[in-house]
């Protein structure tokens, strides 16, 4: 029999320990350096602009810890995490990252670092992969200030892809500032790759880098196996998924219309709470103008998937939000309300359903919505698939 003598086997132990942490501090562990690589897969796109703040997002191979190095100059000289009750997450492959302390109008500089992360040898020694460093992206921050910007507006893509890259084409893109996907972009939300397919990698080859992206629930996005994921991969703001921001001279309010029917539909299985959730959704909205904020510009802007109704038959979604937000959005003197769902077009002017002060406009689904603003007044253009002008509407202050 080979005897080992306690000294011995204490001494392994201590080398073998050693070996770990130093292989850990150089990026690989014990099971070999390759599987500690990482790559960005999806992303970044930009996501959900506030006055001073953005959020970045974007997905790895791996699980990952990861933040954002940005800065307005010519060095990136700050650092954002993602972070809930004081832990950074290194659990999950999508990433979303809150920029914050940005000047309106400036141009910023950031880029990505993700170190991929593999598991725990014991609570305080985490085994990490590569780090992987991004190119740095540059983007225009939003300007309450700006005199004249464009905007641009999709809805119900239904993961179609092919079609709204297609209309990506339609868009001279030089003078967009941001892009507004208004709801039901992705059809029943199932897996990850869906969210991918649908739309997301053609937003990040198209603009997603340098445009921020506004995205609106739709009901189809509270549908599906994943529909519960969906804010890990759109977060909103500040835990909502509505939000109001301000850009040149407009105020905007991107509302969550929720689902269409009734909760106790039998299509949701016991599994929703809308009323509620609408019912929160107005508390906020009626707090939320209680502020100066949109007094002080001339426009006044609604986003949402499901329009607000102009007839007894339209939807009980249509219903509620025609109950709840039509009088409130009166008040303020909103001049446009820019939805989809219905998959048609029409246009709904002033005091064309009973004393609405607004133009309601539902978007089909090959419908593009550009929208220039300035001073004197907000020219909307809806465009067909392939070119072609559906309608035109100039809106006054």
């Amino acid at each position: 029999m080979f005897f080992v003598s306690p000294h011995y086997r204490c001494s392994l132990v201590i080398a073998a320990t050693l070996t770990l942490i130093l292989g850990t501090a150089c990026g690989f562990a014990s099971e070999g350096k390759e599987r500690g690589n990482i790559h960005i897969t999806h992303g970044p796109v930009l996501q959900q602009p506030q006055r001073n703040e953005i959020t970045v997002t974007w997905h790895t191979s791996k699980p990952a810890l990861c933040e954002v190095r940005y800065g307005e100059g010519d060095t990136l000289n700050k650092r954002a995490v993602a972070s809930s009750l004081g832990l950074i997450p290194n659990d999950s492959t999508c990433h979303a990252v809150r920029l914050t302390g940005l000047t309106p109008g400036t141009t910023v500089r950031y880029q990505l670092i993700s170190k991929a992360m593999r598991n725990f040898h014991n609570p305080y020694v985490p085994v990490f992969g590569k780090t992987v460093e991004s190119e740095i992206f540059t983007y225009r921050h939003l300007d309450p200030e700006k005199k004249k910007f464009s905007f641009v507006m999709w809805n119900d893509i239904h993961d179609d892809c092919e079609r709204l890259e297609a209309m990506f084409k339609d868009v001279d893109w030089k003078d967009i500032d941001f892009v507004i996907m208004n709801g039901d972009i992705v059809n029943d939300f199932k897996s990850d790759e869906q969210f991918f397919n649908a739309f997301y990698d053609a937003c990040a080859r198209q603009f997603g880098s340098s445009i921020p992206l506004v995205y609106v629930r739709g009901n189809h996005e509270t549908r599906g196996a994943w529909a519960r994921r969906f804010f890990d991969y759109v977060p909103g703001v500040s835990g909502r998924s509505y939000y109001a921001f301000t850009h040149g001279g407009v105020y905007f309010l991107a509302l969550d219309s929720g689902e269409d029917k009734p909760d106790d539909h039998n299509e949701y299985a016991g599994m929703v709470d809308f009323v509620r959730f609408r019912d929160e959704e107005t508390a906020w909205l009626l707090d939320e103008l209680k502020s100066e904020a949109w007094k002080k510009v001339p426009y006044k802007v609604v986003i949402s998937h499901q329009p607000c109704a102009t007839s007894e038959e339209d939807w009980f979604g249509e219903q509620e939000i025609r109950r709840l937000w039509r009088g409130p959005l009166n008040e303020i003197g909103t001049q446009l309300w820019l939805c989809g769902h219905t998959h048609r077009f029409s246009w709904c002017r002033p005091g064309e359903n009973g004393d609405n002060r607004f133009h309601l406009m539902t978007n089909p689904t090959d419908g593009t919505v550009r929208v220039d603003v300035s001073p004197e007044a907000m020219e909307v253009t809806v465009i067909r698939k392939g070119g072609e002008i559906l309608h035109k509407e100039s809106i006054v202050p």
